[in-house]
């Protein structure tokens, strides 16, 4: 544990008081029978709060990765690492104030105070992720990593650039003098606030939810590299390549199929038609891939005896 937290001390301790807060959240789904529009209050502080465990200890991972590169790379590693730890702790914080007022956190502007600090805190996300970009960097430029792992880096990271822009659209109003509501903007398209939804996960069982590529697009930031990293002794930089086009395929299916209006889990012909070519294609893609073996890294190949290369 002591390990762990030495990755980075901030990053993981917010993640471990984030698994504390997930507890809290959960009491209060089911004690608080309180909901704003379709949703129970704590479901959203819920849903922060497990996305920030993963998030932040997987920042705390990435950064523990350049321990062996110059002092200077660690040293602005572990300052962007503050600021992501401020960042969350804001977002967090807000959330669960509004939260407990009863409203909500996001796209509120009832009041002058509510809406600056919502303002304040988009800004402040759209600045963790660029500082997210740039630990990549970092990362990447020191070649912390596999190759693989190094390609899943970047292209999660562009897949997370790409829902950090989802978010920013769902800020903007979605119907004729939305700026004069009291909520401006919203995940919803072509339902209103107290749609139906799918139970236990909140999402719109009716019109479209752009939450559903926001979320899609963020974890790609982790499930890329960590599927590169677990099944490193099978995957190369085709597999990769081939997993990233056919991740970014599922993000730009669901993201057109909530522009269009459609629920999540009530799709069309065109979207299972393009959903199955997508799959279909990921599949013999991966097929092709496998069939180049993963490249040793440059320590193994070094130490193979000269016979092997006989």
């Amino acid at each position: 544990m002591r390990a762990l937290l030495r990755w980075h001390p901030a990053l993981m301790t917010t993640a471990g008081l984030m698994v504390v807060l997930s507890l809290l959240h959960a009491a209060g789904l089911a004690l608080d029978d309180r909901s704003y529009g379709s949703s129970p209050n704590w479901m959203k502080p819920l849903k922060f709060s497990f996305s920030f465990i993963l998030y932040t200890a997987w920042l705390a991972a990435l950064i523990h990765l350049l321990e062996r590169a110059s002092g200077a790379a660690e040293r602005k590693a572990r300052k962007f690492g503050n600021f992501i730890v401020f960042v969350v702790w804001v977002e967090m914080i807000f959330i669960d104030v509004q939260t407990l007022r009863g409203t909500t956190s996001h796209f509120n502007f009832r009041t002058i105070p509510e809406a600056v600090i919502y303002e304040v805190a988009g800004f402040l996300a759209m600045g963790m992720v660029a500082v997210n970009v740039l630990l990549v960097y970092l990362v990447i430029r020191r070649k912390a990593a596999s190759e693989p792992v190094l390609l899943a880096l970047k292209t999660g990271t562009w897949l997370l650039v790409a829902s950090g822009l989802v978010g920013v659209f769902m800020a903007f109003p979605k119907v004729p003098g939305g700026w004069s509501n009291d909520v401006v903007g919203g995940h919803s398209i072509g339902a209103d606030i107290d749609h139906a939804v799918v139970p236990y996960i909140f999402w719109a069982a009716e019109g479209g939810d752009l939450r559903v590529p926001h979320f899609i697009g963020l974890h790609a930031f982790q499930l890329l590299p960590l599927a590169a990293m677990i099944f490193h002794r099978w995957v190369n930089t085709r597999v990769v390549w081939v997993l990233s086009a056919g991740y970014t395929g599922v993000f730009l299916i669901s993201f057109f199929q909530a522009m269009a209006g459609e629920a999540p889990f009530d799709v069309s012909t065109p979207t299972v038609v393009a959903l199955a070519v997508t799959a279909l294609a990921t599949a013999l893609g991966l097929v092709w891939a496998l069939r180049t073996p993963p490249v040793p890294p440059a320590s193994e190949r070094a130490a193979e005896p000269v016979s092997a290369h006989r």
